[in-house]
């Protein structure tokens, strides 16, 4: 039997849609980091909202209601399913509710819809980024992919790396420069840009676009941390690009 540190799961059903096998799933709602101190790997393994059937092997993302917590980092992202895609400003409201005390100060709170925004608020602040930049790029990774026909339903921030120049070239990477060669030696932004068709584009910008959208966001003027929890995402993102392209 796996030990429950400070009630952190509790086991539910789940009925596969293929084969219809009911088998049980942990589900964790507290991801506290003092409590659970090897969370953030095996959050950003994919191990806790990923799920397999035992019968069939059919393999889907589940999510539920989740706090992850990492006083170290002072960072807290509270996962609500669906919040992205819902009437957000409610659906925000009755969150920043219903966690009020469990923030502390100074630290950077944050509301996601699905596990892989989770998993992107920690990425970025282990590079010690601005989550917002971040959001700011993908509408011009997206809009570029829906160029070339595909139908993009999300992109999630991976890292950031030099590439080498004894590996092979960069053709997935997007450049704001005059040549479109790549830049060796000066870092890129790596982003997964999950498709309708659940393939997986791993593509890129490079440091200029990244300074473009930091830019972007300082112009922006957003007002200061209000301590409440906020909702950075695609959506987001696109309505500060139409609202700066119109004036």
């Amino acid at each position: 039997m796996d030990e429950n540190r400070g009630g952190l799961f509790r086991y539910s059903r789940s009925q596969c849609a293929k084969c219809g096998a009911v088998s049980q799933v942990k589900q964790y709602h507290g991801l506290d980091l003092q409590q659970y101190p090897d969370g953030k790997e095996k959050l950003l393994e994919g191990e806790f909202f990923q799920w397999r059937c035992s019968r069939c092997g059919l393999e889907s993302d589940i999510s539920w209601p989740c706090w992850y917590f990492d006083p170290e980092a002072r960072l807290g992202v509270a996962l609500v399913p669906g919040i992205d895609s819902s009437d957000g400003g409610e659906a925000l409201r009755m969150m920043n509710q219903n966690l009020e005390g469990l923030a502390l100060p100074g630290m950077t709170r944050r509301a996601a819809g699905n596990f892989y925004a989770v998993q992107e608020q920690v990425r970025v602040q282990e590079a010690g980024l601005d989550d917002r930049v971040i959001q700011l790029i993908k509408p011009l990774i997206i809009g570029q992919l829906q160029s070339h026909g595909e139908v993009v339903w999300n992109g999630f921030f991976q890292g950031v790396s030099i590439p080498d120049p004894a590996e092979e070239p960069l053709h997935a990477v997007l450049y704001a420069s005059q040549n479109q060669q790549p830049e060796y030696g000066r870092p890129v932004y790596w982003y997964d840009i999950h498709l309708t068709n659940r393939n997986v584009v791993h593509t890129g910008v490079n440091e200029m676009i990244f300074q473009m959208c930091q830019g972007m966001l300082e112009r922006m003027q957003l007002p200061a941390d209000d301590g409440e929890f906020q909702l950075y995402d695609l959506n987001w993102a696109i309505s500060c690009h139409n609202r700066m392209q119109n004036g």
